[in-house]
């Protein structure tokens, strides 16, 4: 009989300090967590205790004002000038998120550079998305794939495939859209909130959510949040459509995760049929709640 997946929860700790995070991202023995209204970038060491910060705004108050903030749904580590950097994508649900950030993660990598990505958002409601707000970031060989989340409204969410630098090159940069299918007994809509690619296994791992609103602007009610995964993603990219191959609801695989609306993913280790991963939610209230979570996938 074939096992069925698992999750283990390792440890759960709360960041009353840092808001609204959004995105997690894991190099060289560091976590980098940013939140969707945060003015930096939280550096953690490998026992969530706090190890530095990166500022990326000015601005008076902890949490920037929903009207003003960048919105950084999702980041990803990226190779530019020969170094690593954090990749910090806005959602592109308004103008003043249509911005990308690019952030040296080594000590004499400068500064942060800011570039617009209207001329790129523009090219995704050509090609179908009816309300663009990007949720979703992971870097898979040479392609990055960005992940768009439905609502009531549009209840439909999207995979983008593009170019790894396609700030840069947003006019000309290959584009493919392609709709994600979700299982038949799900109840009502589930959106994506993240994406995380293994090398190792060519998989792609989402986090989805459930939240009662009817556009990509305005928050609502929380609802379950689940871990679901592609396998052989690379192969999945080159059909019509994506459909998920598993789906874990988290709240009922741990009682921890009840009311916690997941919001990022990140991988520390891999091996055959199992992760090491890191989670971090959103309560809307100013905090963010960091999960460590051992999934078996099941033979």
């Amino acid at each position: 009989m074939q096992a069925k997946p698992h999750i283990k929860l390792l440890n759960t700790v709360l960041l009353p300090d840092y808001p609204s995070g959004s995105a997690i991202s894991y190099y060289e023995g560091k976590f980098y967590l940013v939140g969707d209204d945060a003015r930096n970038i939280a550096v953690l060491d490998r026992d969530y205790r706090e190890a530095g910060t990166i500022p990326l705004f000015e601005h008076p108050e902890k949490r920037i004002p929903k009207a003003q903030k960048t919105d950084f749904e999702t980041a990803v580590i990226v190779e530019a000038q020969q170094q690593a950097h954090l990749l910090a994508i806005g959602s592109a649900s308004r103008k003043e998120r249509e911005q990308v950030m690019l952030v040296p993660l080594e000590q004499s990598g400068g500064h942060p550079a800011k570039f617009n990505t209207g001329v790129f958002t523009e090219r995704l409601r050509s090609a179908g998305i009816k309300e663009v707000n990007i949720e979703g970031g992971t870097l898979a060989g040479e392609q990055l794939i960005l992940a768009n989340r439905g609502n009531n409204t549009y209840p439909e969410n999207h995979l983008i495939i593009t170019g790894k630098d396609y700030w840069l090159c947003q006019e000309d940069v290959p584009i493919s859209v392609l709709p994600l299918t979700l299982p038949s007994y799900i109840d009502g809509f589930l959106g994506i909130s993240e994406l995380c690619y293994d090398p190792l296994s060519d998989t792609l791992l989402f986090t989805l959510s459930s939240e009662a609103t009817a556009n990509a602007y305005d928050d609502g009610a929380i609802g379950d949040s689940y871990i679901a995964w592609v396998d052989h993603i690379s192969q999945q990219i080159k059909q019509s459509s994506i459909a998920l191959d598993a789906l874990i609801n988290l709240p009922e695989a741990d009682a921890a995760f009840k009311g916690e609306k997941i919001e990022g993913i990140c991988i520390e280790a891999a091996h055959p049929n199992e992760w090491l991963l890191h989670l971090v939610a959103d309560n809307d209230k100013g905090q963010s709640r960091l999960f460590r979570v051992q999934l078996l996938r099941g033979a």
